[in-house]
């Protein structure tokens, strides 16, 4: 298995000096590609301007699938690798070279094995922010392929190399992320009346955002609204003309998704109303929960996948992930795979410095393989 580690470290390597961000994943995609040409066993087609599937397939049969994301995220690396990004103010902080390394090397093991199975790889783009999960199920994803089971992983350092975390149910949050923006009329912070208080109306508005959850929804249910940022002004004696809020929202349940989105509208509204301002609200993104299947949980933790793999409960978080969108089209499962070690353990995701265990790769790649070898459809 060891010329299998070499594929994994040299796949990773490769594309991580290439990173991209959501829908802009050129030079990443043409690696992909390259490397499935090379084998020769796939049918590749396109799907979601920039997404690859990769078909594998011997008979008439339904699919067993697996996914990974592609993009990057746009954060200036602090790594010092000699292999580090070359796409200056990008990096691939959330891992996901590791996943399309993991799916590249399975696809090698595939062709070399010819496995008696219909099998899907799917190399999503746009994880991070736009949703290309959704874009795919919405471009007919499993109406085209009869894919009867899809698998995913997502590295992080809070586990150990070897470890692999999943629950039987709520995996990750369904999310939204939103920006509001206000506009009124600036001026001299002496004469106020003469002028609109942004600044004001922004520390009300977050006040009464920040009321939804206790007040607006069952306190029983998981849901938080965050936050992130907050830009008005650039002097101590001046009231500025605009302010930005950004945040996002996270929830396992969607009807209080859909509330929290209404009463976002809402008060948005009333604070345009309250300060004679203008108001609007952007939502860049909306992510359902990714709730993993029952079944199919407990059949990973009834298996066996040999020495150096330890199959864990998790508890749910509050992160979010868009492959709830081909969860909730076909049954599946998504775990938390293993990147920690004692050097690694205070730079988690979407950190400048964010470096996984490059052993972890093999662990999720037997993961898999174990899978195709073992689970029937």
């Amino acid at each position: 298995m060891e010329k299998y580690f070499e594929k994994l470290i040299a796949h990773r390597r490769k594309l991580h000096t290439i990173p991209e961000i959501a829908f802009n994943e050129i030079e990443t995609g043409n690696y992909i590609k390259q490397c499935l040409h090379e084998l020769g066993y796939f049918n590749i087609q396109l799907m979601a301007k920039t997404g690859i599937i990769a078909e594998y397939r011997v008979n008439d049969g339904p699919y067993i699938a697996f996914r990974s994301d592609i993009d990057a995220l746009k954060i200036k690396e602090e790594t010092g690798f000699e292999f580090a990004s070359k796409n200056e103010g990008y990096m691939h902080a959330c891992g996901h070279d590791l996943h399309i390394s993991m799916l590249l090397t399975l696809a090698e093991w595939i062709e070399k094995t010819k496995p008696e199975k219909n099998i899907l790889l799917i190399f999503q783009p746009a994880e991070e922010g736009l949703g290309g999960g959704e874009v795919m199920v919405k471009e007919g994803l499993f109406d085209k392929f009869n894919v009867k089971e899809v698998y995913a992983l997502h590295n992080t350092t809070e586990y150990p190399v070897g470890t692999i975390a999943l629950n039987e149910g709520k995996m990750f949050a369904g999310t939204i992320e939103f920006e509001i923006q206000l506009e009124g009329k600036g001026g001299h912070a002496a004469v106020p009346h003469l002028n609109n208080d942004l600044i004001t109306a922004s520390v009300n508005l977050i006040n009464l955002l920040n009321a939804i959850e206790p007040r607006f929804l069952d306190p029983i249910h998981e849901n938080l609204l965050s936050i992130g940022m907050i830009h008005a002004g650039e002097a101590a004696n001046i009231l500025p003309s605009s302010a930005v809020i950004k945040g996002t929202v996270r929830s396992y349940f969607k009807v209080d998704l859909n509330t929290i989105k209404t009463k976002i509208k809402d008060m948005v509204y009333s604070i345009s109303i309250a300060f004679g301002i203008k108001a609007k609200l952007l939502i860049h993104s909306e992510y359902i929960p990714a709730v993993n299947n029952k079944e199919i949980v407990k059949k990973i933790k009834d298996t066996d996948f040999g020495k150096g793999i330890n199959v864990v409960d998790c508890p749910q978080k509050m992160t979010g992930e868009d492959f709830g969108f081909m969860l909730e089209a076909v049954p599946g499962a998504i775990a938390w795979l293993g990147a920690g070690n004692d050097l690694n353990r205070t730079t988690g995701l979407h950190n400048q410095a964010y470096n996984p265990d490059e052993k972890s790769m093999m662990v999720g790649f037997n993961f898999f393989k174990v899978i195709l070898e073992n689970f029937s459809i």
